[in-house]
């Protein structure tokens, strides 16, 4: 800002050192009308920067509040349970995508879903009808904001994954595409687990009660670890014979 205005107070003492020359030619007259024309651009520039640089400093001041106001009211964000922090990242308008590339889930645990309807003995219900699906959504829309949908993952769809992966027991990693991506259907179906909306879900698909058990990676056929090294089976040579 102070390079602009010293380049705007140097371009209005060289106009006025041609406006006093004495006698002013042809020349003098044109490099007046140039020096005129830049001084006027100057002008509009300062303007404008001067309003970014107020505009600029009364963001960082509403930025400065707004952190003095969130500092007062929770301390540490760590402190508030999954639906408040939500809450507070909804209502700031903030997309929070993980990009850590080392992020990823551990096949070999537990699914904490899975491990709820053991403990329930709650049965995984069938696939959603389109009166269902429609109820779902409704029942969503009541318990998250509009940022919980605007996310790429097609909820109908990855909702239909999580019942197929419960009644068949496959891992995450195998879930067809067609469902969404396993990473994002996951955490979405932890999210709805947390916050207890889970449960809701599975007794508005099942009142006709035709769920079926679920069934763990551990307790599908061939679905435990093998014992042991595998061997590999060697191919019998055949024997070459000469004819005598």
């Amino acid at each position: 800002m102070r390079s602009l205005e010293r380049l705007v107070a140097e371009c209005v003492e060289e106009l006025d050192a041609v406006r006093r020359q004495a006698r002013p030619t042809r020349a003098v007259a044109a490099a007046l009308r140039q020096l005129e024309t830049e001084h006027e651009a100057f002008d509009r520039i300062l303007v404008h920067a001067r309003d970014w640089l107020s505009e600029l400093e009364g963001q960082a001041d509403r930025d400065a509040r707004l952190t003095a106001v969130l500092g007062a009211a929770a301390p540490d964000v760590r402190s508030l349970s999954p639906s408040e922090q939500r809450d507070l990242t909804e209502s700031l308008n903030v997309r929070v995508d993980i990009v850590d590339p080392g992020f990823r889930y551990r096949e070999g645990a537990r699914c904490l879903t899975m491990q709820w309807h053991e403990r329930t003995r709650t049965p995984a219900p069938p696939d959603p009808t389109d009166s269902q699906r429609a109820r779902v959504e409704a029942l969503l829309r009541t318990e998250y904001g509009a940022h919980h949908f605007r996310s790429p993952l097609d909820l109908r769809a990855a909702l239909t994954g999580m019942l197929y992966r419960l009644r068949t027991g496959i891992l995450w990693r195998d879930l067809p595409a067609w469902f969404g991506d396993p990473r994002k259907v996951r955490w979405r179906q932890r999210t709805w687990l947390a916050d207890g909306v889970w449960p809701e879900i599975v007794k508005l698909l099942d009142e006709s009660g035709e769920g079926v058990p679920v069934v763990s990676h551990r307790s599908r056929p061939g679905g435990g670890r093998p014992h042991g090294p595998r061997r590999r089976s060697r191919p019998e040579r055949s024997r070459r014979v000469r004819g005598g």
